[in-house]
Parts: C-alpha cells; sequence; structure tokens
C-alpha cells in the first residue's frame, strides 16, 4: 500500500472516532451531511488494496441515577433510610407527616436537624433540642396537649446511642416542631370542619418553612412563644387558664345545694356554701364569717358574679344563677382553651378601625384608632337559625329598607301565621310576587292559605317603614350565609338578658350611632340628609367610601377592660364542638396509626 492510501485510511478511521464531525469536542460544529461523498482513489496497478480494518465506536456507559439530594452528616443516611421506609410505626399516638418532613430534611441533604458529631465523644443533641422539650412540656399554657408533640415515642428515644435510633428522634422533634408551630398559630382544625358556620379562616403559617426558622433562630424558646397570638384578648386568656388551673389543683370550689331563693335577709344552710363558693373565685372576701345570713356583703358579691357571667344582677339566687354558680372548675378551664383556639383563627391584625359583635355576649364594640369608642346590645340568632362565625366588612347601609323575606322563614314562620290570619300580609305590610319580584304582584286574599302548600312559589317583600323588619337602618356585610346587621322596630328585646331571638342576623341596638361612625368620612352625608331621608321614608343605599372590617365572633370566657374574667353561657354548645373535634381529632389519629401499624 503506498503512503498515501495509508494515510487516507488513517485520515477516515479518525474521522469515524470522533463521531463523524472531524472537529474536537467544543469546537464549531459543521452543518450535517445527508450523504456520503464519494471520494476515487487512483490505484497503482496490480496492487492489492486491503480493506480497512473496522472500529467500532462504543457510546461509554450512562452513570447511574444520582438522587436529587446527597446524604451529609453521619446521621443523614437512616434519617433518608427512616423517611423512604415509612413513619407511622415511629408514634402509636400520632403518624409523622412523611411529607412535611422530606421536604425538611431534603432542604438540608438530610443533615440532622437535633444532634452534632462531636467526634469521639459520639453523637450528641444540640442544646436547642432540649429548649424544644421544655416548650413542649409547656404547651398546655396554650391550652395545647404535651402528648400531642409525640412525647412518649420522643421519651423512649432519648439517649440512644444506635444512630437509627437517633436518627428516629431527630425526625419525631422535627415533626413535633411542625405540628406545635401551626398549632400554636393558627389552632389545631381548621374551623369549617368542626362546623361549616365557622367560616372564619386562620392566619396562613407555612410549617416547613418556619420550622427551618425556628432552628437558625438564636433563641428558640422565644421565637416559638412569638407564634402564638399577641392580641391581648389572648394573653389575657392564657393568664386566666394559668389562674384556672390553680383552682383546680387547690381543689377546685364547691358546690351550692338546692334550696330556696337566696336574698337580703335569708337565712339557710345553703348560704354558708354560697359563701365559701364566692370566696373562692374572689367575688367575696374569704375573711368575712361563713354566716348562714344573706347578708348586704354577700348580695353585693353575688351582684359581682351575675355581672360576670351575664346575669341580672338583682342579688338574688335564683335558677340561672344558681346554675352558673355549679358550673366546675373543669368545665370552665375547657371554655377557656375553646376560647384560645377560636382566637387562633383570627387574623394577626384586626385593623385600627373595626366592629366585633360577640354573639353570646349579646354585644357589638365599635373599635376606632384602636380605642373602645362604643358599645351597643344585639340581638342573634335563636338556638335553632344560629348566627355564624365569619369576618367580613360593612360595605354599605341601607336608609329605610325593604326586606325580602327568606324562602324558608316564608315557610316556617309566615305561612303558619297566614293560616291562622289570612290578614297577616297586608298588616305587615308585605307584598306577593308571583316567582319572582318581577313578575306580577298577587292579592294574598285570593289564595286560600288553610289549603295552600307551595308559598315558596311566591316571593315576599315587607315594604319600608316603621313596621319594617330591618327598621330603619341595614347594614350590608358580604358574607355566605345571608346574615347583616339591622335595626329593628322590637326594640323591648333588648331588656332582656339573654337576646337569642333572631332568625340568624343581628339586630342592633344603637343602629343610628353606628350609622354616624360609618359615615364619619362622608360629608356628602351629614346628619341633616340623614334625618330628611328618614322622615321621607326614602330607600337609600349608601356605599361606604371605606368599608369597615366587621368581626362575628363566639366569645364565651374573655378578660375585659377592668381585669375582670368574664363567662358567659355557651348558647349555642360551640365550646362543646371544639373540644369535641380536637378530642375526635386525636382519637382518629391514634387508630389510623394502629391500623398502619
Amino acid at each position: 500500500m503506498s503512503d498515501f492510501v495509508r494515510l487516507l485510511v488513517a485520515t477516515f478511521v479518525c474521522w469515524l472516532m470522533l463521531g463523524g464531525s472531524g472537529e474536537p469536542a467544543g469546537a464549531q460544529a459543521m452543518p450535517p451531511v445527508t450523504e456520503p461523498m464519494a471520494t476515487a482513489v487512483p490505484e497503482p496497478a496490480g496492487t492489492a488494496v486491503p480493506e480497512p480494518a473496522v472500529t467500532a465506536v462504543v457510546a461509554p456507559a450512562p452513570e447511574p441515577a444520582k438522587p436529587a439530594v446527597q446524604p451529609v452528616g453521619v446521621l443523614a443516611e437512616p434519617i433518608s433510610v427512616r423517611l423512604t421506609q415509612g413513619l407511622a410505626t415511629l408514634d402509636s399516638h400520632r403518624s409523622p407527616d412523611a411529607a412535611r418532613l422530606r421536604r425538611f430534611y431534603e432542604a438540608r441533604s438530610f443533615a440532622a436537624a437535633w444532634h452534632l458529631d462531636n467526634g469521639a465523644a459520639g453523637i450528641a443533641l444540640v442544646p436547642a433540642a432540649q429548649s424544644l422539650l421544655t416548650v413542649f412540656e409547656r404547651a398546655d399554657a396554650d391550652g395545647l396537649l404535651p402528648s400531642d408533640y409525640h412525647s412518649a415515642a420522643i421519651q423512649a428515644r432519648m439517649g440512644a446511642v444506635e444512630p437509627v435510633r437517633q436518627a428516629e428522634l431527630d425526625v419525631l422533634l422535627t415533626d413535633a416542631l411542625m405540628d406545635y408551630v401551626g398549632d400554636v398559630h393558627r389552632g389545631r382544625l381548621p374551623p369549617h370542619v368542626i362546623a361549616q358556620e365557622f367560616a372564619l379562616v386562620p392566619p396562613a403559617i407555612d410549617r416547613v418553612e418556619t420550622a427551618a426558622a425556628a432552628l437558625k433562630a438564636p433563641d428558640l424558646t422565644a421565637f416559638l412563644a412569638g407564634l402564638a397570638p399577641n392580641r391581648a384578648s389572648y394573653v389575657q386568656l392564657r393568664a386566666a387558664l394559668h389562674t384556672l388551673r390553680a383552682i383546680e389543683r387547690a381543689g377546685g370550689w364547691p358546690r351550692v345545694p338546692d334550696g330556696p331563693k337566696l336574698s337580703l335577709g335569708v337565712s339557710d344552710p345553703t348560704v354558708r356554701a354560697l359563701r365559701r363558693r364566692l370566696a373562692v373565685t374572689g367575688e367575696l372576701d374569704a375573711r368575712l364569717p361563713v354566716s348562714p345570713v344573706y347578708d348586704q356583703p354577700l348580695k353585693a358579691a353575688v351582684q359581682r358574679f351575675q355581672a360576670r357571667h351575664g346575669l341580672d344582677p338583682d342579688g338574688t339566687v335564683r335558677p340561672a344563677t344558681l346554675a352558673a354558680l355549679n358550673v366546675g372548675v373543669a368545665d370552665r378551664i375547657s371554655s377557656v382553651i375553646a376560647n384560645m383556639e377560636r382566637e387562633r383563627w383570627m387574623p394577626d391584625d384586626l385593623g385600627p378601625r373595626h366592629v366585633l359583635v360577640n354573639i353570646p355576649g349579646f354585644d357589638l364594640t365599635v373599635v376606632d384608632n384602636n380605642a373602645v369608642v362604643m358599645v351597643m346590645p344585639v340581638i342573634v340568632g335563636t338556638k335553632v337559625r344560629r348566627t355564624p362565625i365569619f369576618a367580613s366588612a360593612i360595605t354599605s347601609l341601607i336608609w329605610n329598607p325593604t326586606w325580602s323575606v327568606p324562602t324558608k322563614l316564608a315557610r316556617e314562620d309566615i305561612l303558619p301565621k297566614l293560616r291562622d290570619n289570612p290578614n297577616y300580609l297586608a298588616e305587615q305590610h308585605i307584598a306577593l310576587y308571583d316567582g319572582s319580584f318581577s313578575g306580577g304582584r298577587i292579592n294574598p286574599a285570593a289564595i286560600d292559605w288553610l289549603t295552600f302548600e307551595d308559598i315558596n312559589r311566591f316571593r315576599l317583600r315587607q315594604m319600608p317603614g316603621a313596621h319594617n323588619a330591618l327598621g330603619q337602618v341595614k347594614f350590608n356585610i358580604p358574607n355566605d350565609f345571608d346574615v347583616y346587621l339591622h335595626d329593628t322596630p322590637h326594640r323591648e328585646k333588648f331588656g332582656k338578658a339573654v337576646r337569642t331571638f333572631s332568625s340568624g342576623c343581628v339586630r342592633v341596638g344603637k343602629p343610628l350611632a353606628l350609622a354616624d361612625f360609618l359615615l364619619a368620612d362622608m360629608p356628602e352625608w351629614p346628619p341633616e340628609r340623614r334625618k330628611q331621608v328618614l322622615e321621607k321614608g326614602e330607600t337609600h343605599l349608601v356605599a361606604l367610601h371605606t368599608p369597615v372590617p366587621v368581626y362575628l365572633l363566639y366569645r364565651t370566657a374573655w378578660v375585659d377592660a377592668q381585669g375582670v374574667m368574664q363567662f358567659r353561657e355557651d348558647i349555642y354548645g360551640r365550646d362543646a364542638q371544639v373540644i369535641q373535634a380536637i378530642r375526635r381529632s386525636a382519637e382518629s389519629a391514634a387508630r389510623s396509626v394502629g391500623s398502619a401499624g
């Protein structure tokens, strides 16, 4: 073979090994050639040209796929393995949240959060771990249960030297932290899970990011304490819980036995029990003699107790007062815990200007520039038609409103009244429409109400005026329950101690004063114009320049401005709903862990 041919073959083989590009790696690629070019090579006569050796070009074998996160640290591998194998068996009370934990540990390459490698001294817990355990031990100060934070499972692994057990301890501490930060900040259960009429939306929190931030905090205890609501309403309940638990540890308070009505001048053995009962909670000076005579200091103490519990403060012990006296300390503690849970559903900031309705307290409070400027009585829904819990804003008001009767009220309330009195609609100035308010009006006298069943084929609207169920003004608050604030012509009911008379809406004791507050920044609606509109009976919708936040809350326990603990009857049983839902959630978690095991 000539030198020319050998050179040509070597060049061809080299070209094949370079992938046919003829360029070293990183060089500018040439456009692809779709057809090979044939090159004629002259050969000397009589010389045989051997076939070029075939050289196979084998692509390198792909490397094994690497995990997205490489374990780092002595305990990283057992932590990664434990997260992969499953976590349900770690705690028979509550299963850790695998998705949250994987997200947390992947962000730190599975490095332990609560352990350090001290070389020859071995692996040890970091100081922050003990601080965290102390926070869990004291969780009951916020009405939480220490057992909800893997307390038994954590204690079973404390002091472990096996890497697997240490990894499990690390995971349990992290999961407990993530549970705790959510529980103390926004509550243990979403409100709507407990009841659909609990429509507050708790403040958001990312448990994984918050746990990571807690680890970096210079003072873990202070960081976690800052996650609880800092409003006075919550802080005061926390202090009240501490006081009540101290009373419980001391034996609680005695029961006042049934007996005669107790009033000034009565002498009866039950008076001694009454004195001991009031001495425990501070309404009566404990240094006074335990006399069987109902005297003036005792009457004053009873009046203080009645005022603290929303009762008529007449100083006489009747059944309602006796029932309140005999509510046990354990029940009062449960009430405070339920109220603390509901406080965690509230926004962190209610706004410097807002309206707050306390449903079982039967009052409405107006706050301006973070100061209470007005308090008025309200009437709320019956035990059947309960006023819901939610947050919204007063966006507008209507002078001299009409009232469109809800179909449920038409069927359940008005139809029975029409059967007793066919003239009821006319007497109440209620117009009857065919199908909808855009349909024609119908004469109700033309209908035999004794036999008529389907009143909801009609729509009913009460005309404005002194007779109107909404009174002189209605306050619109957008919500899913068709609930609003309004005036009422039945003002005599505001004198009752327990005011559950509405169909779910809130009747306001001082509607015109509330309107004055809402219109304070609207010079186009001076007092003279408002008075003129009301006197003429004209219906006017007024959109507020600045909607005012409004909160319909359920507070059965709180501390008033004078620092006095207040309790109210749980009129709708909502305290019990909250406590039972928390208990059921814990039991359900334990059952699911048992099934998984």
